[in-house]
């Protein structure tokens, strides 16, 4: 590497590092250059000083090259070196980007580097109008997905006898024998047996209600089926979601302005003995009780993932 090489590749790492400092008050950390392994430094992300746990992987690029046909700055990248450097950026936990700066104006942009189209046989198409300044931070740090969240959630492990109303025999009177029932009809038994009792909050707090305003939302005609199948099989861990969270664990949903709180949810990471991991989350309606004490419905639980990959991300 030539002097005026390591020159110019430093002026890009300086102008990365001057917006991560001063721009997203964040901390960034420069790799050794001999490693050469497709990532210059990290950004480590923080929010009012304290680390959020999400990591950026960044490769930095300092030319003077300009945005050609469709807005899109070409950075070159070996051919070779970019299959090796492919797979490292697919195997970080966190965002992978690339920052372009350019060599004269030291303006900065940005791209994902697992988003689909922007690689190609050798190098990375980089859009002229996403900059990477201050109004980059928010989106950047999504690429990072909730994993580092979702790691810091209480986790419960699920019981397979959380799930035997799904599996039981029921004797029906045209049958010889005792026969296994519709998933919904087997929901429905447990909820307005089991559940329909109460389960209460840990240590001694309020019982939360299962009433048929909480069925009638879960099965609600407007709500995708395969949603509500799958509210119908976490039921069973429902209720050990809300008998292990106290009272005072339970967040808020944040209503429209001037209106009080009538939601709150459980949450916690959940581990099954049939199927992956995941996060569960049980909303509960909050209603004025006696005395200024608060009581509780059950609303719905569902997977808040569901829609997206094992880092978290859409």
């Amino acid at each position: 590497m030539s002097m005026q090489t390591q020159r110019t590749g430093q002026i890009g790492i300086n102008v990365v590092e001057r917006v991560v400092l001063h721009e997203w008050n964040g901390r960034w950390q420069q790799l050794e250059s001999q490693h050469d392994d497709g990532v210059d430094g990290l950004i480590f992300l923080e929010s009012n000083g304290i680390p959020t746990g999400q990591i950026v992987f960044v490769q930095v690029k300092c030319t003077k090259k300009n945005p050609g046909v469709g807005g899109k700055t070409s950075v070159p990248i070996a051919a070779e070196k970019l299959k090796m450097n492919i797979e490292r950026w697919r195997r970080v936990v966190g965002a992978a980007i690339m920052v372009h700066v350019h060599a004269k104006t030291l303006e900065a942009t940005w791209v994902d580097l697992r988003a689909p189209g922007v690689l190609t046989k050798a190098q990375a198409a980089v859009p002229s109008n996403q900059l990477f300044d201050a109004s980059a931070r928010k989106k950047i740090a999504s690429l990072c997905g909730t994993l580092y969240r979702d790691m810091l959630m209480r986790r419960i492990v699920a019981k397979a006898t959380d799930f035997s109303y799904l599996t039981e025999r029921v004797s029906i009177p045209s049958k010889l024998n005792p026969q296994e029932i519709h998933i919904q009809q087997a929901a429905r038994r447990y909820y307005t047996s089991v559940l329909s009792l109460g389960v209460g909050l840990a240590d001694g707090g309020p019982v939360v209600q299962f009433s048929r305003d909480g069925w009638r939302h879960i099965t609600r005609p407007k709500r995708k089926r395969l949603v509500v199948l799958q509210s119908f099989q976490l039921l069973g861990v429902a209720k050990r979601v809300i008998s292990t969270t106290k009272e005072e664990d339970l967040k808020e949903i944040r209503p429209a302005k001037g209106k009080p709180v009538e939601l709150v949810y459980a949450i916690a990471v959940v581990s099954f003995s049939f199927r992956q991991t995941a996060v569960v989350k049980v909303i509960l309606r909050k209603h004025a009780g006696n005395g200024g004490l608060a009581q509780y419905s059950f609303y719905t639980v569902y997977e808040p993932r569901r829609r997206k990959d094992i880092l978290g991300n859409t």
